[in-house]
C-alpha cells in the first residue's frame, strides 16, 4: 500500500496498548514485567507461550470504502538460556471470523553467518565501514564484509593480517581529521597491578591494512583504581569532538584529539595519576543486583548520540555468568546519564539498592553473557554489536538492528501489516479487530507497544480553487 501525496493519517485510540494495565482491554492476554527484557514503552509487555491461543483487541472502529490501515506490533523472544526453539510472532488484523491480512516472523537472535562461526571474537562487535568494506575487529582477527552485504544475514570473512597484533577490548576510530585506529588494552594483575589503553594504526586499504603500533594513551600501575582498559571511541560530527569511554568501576569519560587519537591537551605521561581531575569524568557505577549474583563488575563501556541524546552502555555482571548490557542517557557525554527511572548511573537508589541503570540486552536463547556494546548507523539502520558466549567463556561476535522508541535504544522488532479497504471490500461495515500470537514451539514471545494509524476515505485534501491562486510575479511585473 503507498499513501497518496497529501493524505492525511489518523491514529485508531487502543485500550491499554503497552499493557501498563496488565490485560485490562484485551482477551486472551498474559503479561509480564521483567525489567530483564527491557519492555520498549513503559514496564510490562504481554507474553505469549509457543502454539498459545490469539491475543486479541477489538477496536470499535468500523471499517469505511476508501480508508487503509497500518498496524505496528513489537515484539521479541524471551526464551531461557539454552532455549534454540524457533518464536515466530504472528501479527493479525480481522473483521468477525475473518483473517484481513496477517504476517509471521521469526524473533530469536540471529546467528551469524561465516567466519563468526568457526573464529571466536573477543570483547565486542567493533564496526567501522572504509572504502567498500565493513570490518570489525577482535582480539584474535578482523571479519569483513563488502559494505553492500548485510550484516546480520550475509556471511563474514576472516582476515588474515601478519602485523594485526592486538591485545583486547578492541574500539576503532575513523576521523575526517585524518585518524584511522584501534584501541587496545593491556593489563597485568596482582601483586602490582597495572593497565594500559594503548593505540594501533592503520593505513593502507581495507580489507588487509597495514598496521603500525602507537604511543600509550592511558595507564595506571599499583591499584585497579582506576583500570585503565576497554576503550570505545565516538567521533560527534556536530562539534568535531571525540571522546572514549573506558574503564572498570567507575567507568569514564575522556575528550580526545581527533587528529592524533591522545587525550585532549597531550598530557607528557599517560599516567592517570599525573593528570588533573577534569581529564576524566566518572560517569557510571556499579555493585551488583539479583542478575548478578558473583562478581559485581562493570566494563566495556560505549557512547553514541542520538537525536540530541548521549547514550551511555555498558557491560554489567561476571564474565562468563551473567553478563548483560545496560546504561542510560544525558544531554552531554559527559554526563550526568539517567536511566529510564530518572536515576542517575552513578546515584544509589535505595528503592533498588543499586546504581541506577536500564536494561537494553540480557542472555537469550543461545546467546550467553553479551557485553562490550558497539552502535553505529547505516543509511538510517541502526545496529548493536556486542558479544555473547557459547561454553565456558568462548567469545562469538553477535549483531542486532538497533531502534529508537520514546527515545530509548532497543532490540524488539517492529513488525508491520498494512492494509487497502478496496482490496477486502466485505470487510466495510465490520469492526476491525487486531490480534498477535507466538506460532512457534517450546518458546515464548513478549509483544508491546501497540499501533494502529489509519488514513480515513475523505482526508485527501481538496483541489485549490483557481479564483484564490495567488499570480506569481513575473519578471517583468517586479
Amino acid at each position: 500500500m503507498v499513501l497518496c501525496a497529501g493524505a492525511q493519517s489518523d491514529t485508531i485510540t487502543l485500550v491499554n496498548p503497552s499493557f501498563e494495565s496488565g490485560s485490562t482491554g484485551w482477551s486472551g492476554a498474559t503479561t509480564d514485567n521483567s525489567e530483564y527484557y527491557a519492555a520498549p514503552d513503559g514496564i510490562r509487555y504481554a507474553t505469549c507461550s509457543g502454539g498459545s491461543g490469539y491475543t486479541t483487541q477489538l477496536t470499535g472502529h468500523t471499517i469505511e470504502a476508501g480508508e487503509t490501515f497500518t498496524l505496528t506490533v513489537w515484539a521479541r523472544s524471551i526464551n531461557d538460556r539454552g532455549v534454540t526453539a524457533d518464536t515466530n510472532a504472528e501479527v493479525r488484523l480481522f473483521y468477525g471470523s475473518t483473517t484481513i491480512t496477517s504476517t509471521t516472523q521469526n524473533v530469536n537472535p540471529a546467528e551469524l553467518q561465516g567466519a563468526p562461526q568457526n573464529y571466536f571474537n573477543d570483547d565486542g562487535g567493533n564496526v567501522w565501514l572504509d572504502a567498500g568494506y565493513r570490518m570489525e575487529f577482535g582480539a584474535r582477527y578482523p571479519f569483513y564484509q563488502l559494505d553492500t552485504a548485510d550484516p546480520i544475514d550475509d556471511t563474514w570473512y576472516h582476515q588474515v593480517d601478519s602485523d594485526y597484533d592486538v591485545d583486547m577490548a578492541v574500539g576503532p576510530i575513523i576521523t575526517p581529521q585524518g585518524l584511522k585506529a584501534l584501541y587496545n588494552t593491556y593489563y597485568e594483575e596482582s601483586p602490582n597491578p597495572y593497565s594500559q589503553i594503548w593505540i594501533l594504526n592503520a593505513t593502507g586499504s581495507p580489507p588487509n591494512y597495514t598496521w603500525t603500533p602507537g604511543s600509550t594513551i592511558l595507564e595506571h600501575e599499583g591499584s585497579e583504581n582506576p583500570w585503565c582498559i576497554d576503550a570505545h571511541l565516538y567521533y560527534d560530527t556536530d562539534t568535531g569532538k571525540l571522546w572514549m569511554s573506558w574503564g572498570g568501576l567507575p567507568l569514564r569519560v575522556s575528550e580526545m584529539d581527533p587528529s592524533d587519537g591522545k587525550l585532549i591537551g597531550h598530557p607528557s605521561n599517560p599516567e592517570y595519576d599525573t593528570h588533573p581531575s577534569w581529564y576524566h569524568t566518572a560517569v557510571a557505577n556499579w555493585s551488583g543486583d539479583e542478575w548478578t549474583a558473583g562478581n559485581k563488575w562493570a566494563e566495556g563501556p560505549c557512547l553514541y548520540k542520538h537525536d540530541g541524546y548521549w547514550y551511555f552502555l555498558a557491560s554489567y555482571g561476571n564474565l562468563g555468568l551473567n553478563y548483560s548490557i545496560r546504561g542510560g542517557r544525558g544531554t552531554s557525554p559527559t554526563g550526568p546519564f539517567y536511566d529510564k527511572e530518572g536515576v542517575g548511573l552513578l546515584e544509589w537508589d535505595s528503592s533498588e539498592n543499586e546504581y541506577g541503570n536500564s536494561f537494553l540486552l540480557g542472555a537469550e536463547g543461545f546467546q550467553d553473557n553479551p557485553g562490550h556494546p558497539h552502535i553505529w548507523e547505516e543509511n538510517g539502520t541502526y545496529y548493536l554489536g556486542y558479544d555473547y558466549t557459547i561454553g565456558e567463556e568462548q567469545d562469538v561476535l553477535g549483531i542486532r538492528e538497533l531502534y529508537w522508541v520514546n527515545d530509548w535504544p532497543t532490540i524488539w522488532t517492529p513488525i508491520t501489516i498494512t492494509f487497502d479497504v478496496g482490496d477486502y471490500p466485505a470487510s466495510i461495515g465490520q469492526q476491525l479487530g487486531i490480534s498477535f500470537r507466538n506460532t512457534g514451539s517450546g518458546s515464548y514471545a513478549a509483544f508491546d507497544h501497540v499501533s494502529i494509524e489509519y488514513t480515513p476515505a475523505d482526508s485527501t485534501p481538496p483541489a485549490p480553487d483557481p479564483m484564490t491562486w495567488a499570480q506569481e510575479p513575473t519578471a517583468d511585473d517586479s
